[in-house]
Formats: C-alpha cells, structure tokens, sequence
C-alpha cells in the first residue's frame, strides 16, 4: 500500500512538472487552476480575453515569444488563428522543433518566416495589407513529452505595426536552454550505408534564435519520424 501511494504521488508530482507557462505573449490566464487543464485542446479550457486592451500587441511580421518550460525536451509547435472566438489553428508560426532544458525560452520573431503566407492563405494582400492592422488572433503553443501527450497554452494578440519586439537582454534563453531543428534521415541510408541525416528545411527556416542561444544545434534523437 505504501508503494502504491508512493507511485501515485510521485506520478501527480511529475504531472506537474512536466507543464509549461506562457509567459510572452502573455498567456489567457493560468492553466494551472481548475477547470483549466494544459491537456484539453485548444486553449487549455481558459476562455478567450474580452478586452481588446488587455490583448498583447504583436507586430505584423512576428512578435516575441517566451515559454518556461519543465521538460527536459519537448517537441514545440506555436500556431496562429485569426480573428475573434477562433478556434482552427491553421498558421503554423514556428514548425515542430524540440526544445531542450528547463527553464526560460525565447524566439524573437517568431513567425516572421511563416506570417505573409499565413496572411495571403487567409485572403489577405499580405503583410502590408490595411486590414491587418488592429486584426484580433490567438497564438497557440504546444508541447510534446516523452509520454506523447500534447500539452496547450494560448495568449490573444492584436496586430499593431508600431509593437515592439523583446529587447536582446529581456529575449534571453537560461543557461542549458535551446531549441534544435528536426532533421529527417535520409530515406535512402538504407541502401546507400550512409547515416548522414537530410535537414527538414522547413523546421530550420521557422526558428529566430535568441540572442546567445544555439539554436539549430544537431539532430534530434527522439525517433518519433
């Protein structure tokens, strides 16, 4: 009986830990407190923000992103839906990356590779386009553990030319922290011996790295492609 217990206690604690914050932009409220829950889809079960002032404002061309992360490597997607009371995330800002270490992560311009396309799909002229400016949206961060569960957080933004990215020193990743592309082994290293890994462009492309981060760092070892 004192095993068990032990073993359940344990698995809660580890539950716990294994969540994440969304801290830039900032989040819709805690995913911490019940009925929110980081593993209901979309947005944690946290209703959307009613003010339109308390909605970070986020440049056309990607804004600042900053997670505090708990697992020790977890596959990372953020996504974007457009307008109000939106609920399909069909912007990819940053591709599936894995984020490694604990602690403070920090993407400068995240989206800035995806965003005019995103718009143009989504009927805009684009990222000069007028209507872009004041435009509501959600951004959507999931995380992935070892378990292959999917974890959720959501802040709501508002388009403003005029917004600012993080300074270099408040975009900064802790020690130990970065991000590393995905990387696709080549499907023919069977044949050919080779183990040389081919390089998903796509992942590599969507990541800004942080000041002093090192990003792109080699290949991820999950085994999950």
């Amino acid at each position: 009986m004192l095993s068990t217990t032990l073993l359940t206690i344990g698995a809660l604690a580890a539950g716990v830990d294994a969540h994440f914050r969304l801290l830039q932009p900032t989040w819709r409220g805690s995913s911490f407190v019940e009925p929110a829950s980081q593993w209901i889809y979309p947005c944690a079960n946290v209703n959307e923000t009613t003010d339109n002032a308390n909605r970070t404002l986020w440049p056309p061309s990607g804004g600042s992103l900053v997670i505090n992360g708990s697992h020790p490597h977890a596959l990372t997607a953020v996504n974007l839906a457009l307008g109000s009371n939106a609920t399909n995330f069909n912007i990819s800002l940053v591709e599936i990356f894995n984020q490694t270490g604990v602690g403070l992560f920090c993407l400068k311009e995240a989206g800035k590779a995806n965003l005019d396309a995103g718009f143009k799909a989504a009927g805009y002229s684009g990222l000069n386009d007028s209507r872009i400016e004041g435009l509501q949206a959600t951004v959507q961060v999931i995380q992935l553990g070892h378990s292959g569960s999917a974890l959720y957080n959501c802040a709501d933004i508002r388009f403003n030319s005029t917004a600012q990215l993080l300074a270099d020193d408040k975009c900064q990743n802790s020690t130990g922290v970065s991000g590393v592309a995905i990387e696709n082994v080549d499907t023919n290293s069977s044949q050919s011996g080779s183990t040389t890994p081919a390089k998903s462009s796509s992942a590599a492309s969507a990541l800004s790295p942080a000041v002093g981060s090192s990003l792109l760092a080699g290949l991820l070892a999950w085994g999950l492609l």
